[in-house]
């Protein structure tokens, strides 16, 4: 019994340290605590959606759910060969040319009338803290930071992992 309350001990203290990482971010404080506290969507002591949204899909439990994410693996998650992908050198575009440009999922680059925008930028190769769990596709991974000329704008849908890459 002894055992058991050590590791779960240990446990508790292994993945709190895991979350210390800068990755998963800090509690806002100061102004920046208090501009979110004004916001129209913030009640209660969290954002709140305008409309409604399930946490999962209608008919489907968390039991469902975790028993399909470990056992339910369907051949066709992932593809069965490299990716087709063509890499565009985003450094030698000239000013007047519009372009978008598709990295798979969520991430675009799109130059229009000059402008320079990134949407979702996730390059590390991975869309998760931990790395082995959800690595991009190979052919979808092509491009890093470095490919890319001074962005004008940057849009973050939302901050879960694969919109949201903290490496990158």
């Amino acid at each position: 019994m002894l055992i058991v309350i050590v590791v779960v001990i240990v446990l508790i203290i292994r993945v709190y340290i895991f979350l210390q990482q800068p990755s998963f971010g800090k509690k806002s404080t100061g102004e920046r605590l208090e501009k979110i506290k004004n916001s129209p969507n913030y009640k209660d002591g969290h954002f709140q959606n305008v409309s409604h949204t399930s946490d999962l899909t209608e008919g489907a439990g968390y039991f469902t759910v975790l028993k399909n994410f470990f056992f339910g693996k369907s051949k066709r998650s992932k593809p069965g060969n490299l990716l087709p992908s063509q890499k565009t050198n985003l450094l030698a575009l000239q000013p007047d040319q519009n372009i978008l440009v598709w990295f798979g999922h969520s991430s675009y680059f799109m130059q229009v009338d000059g402008k320079t925008i990134l949407v979702d930028p996730v390059l590390s190769g991975s869309a998760s803290p931990i790395k082995f769990t959800a690595k991009s596709f190979k052919g979808s991974d092509v491009y890093t930071a470095k490919d890319f000329p001074a962005i004008d704008y940057l849009f973050i849908s939302h901050d879960h992992w694969d919109h949201l890459d903290y490496e990158t």
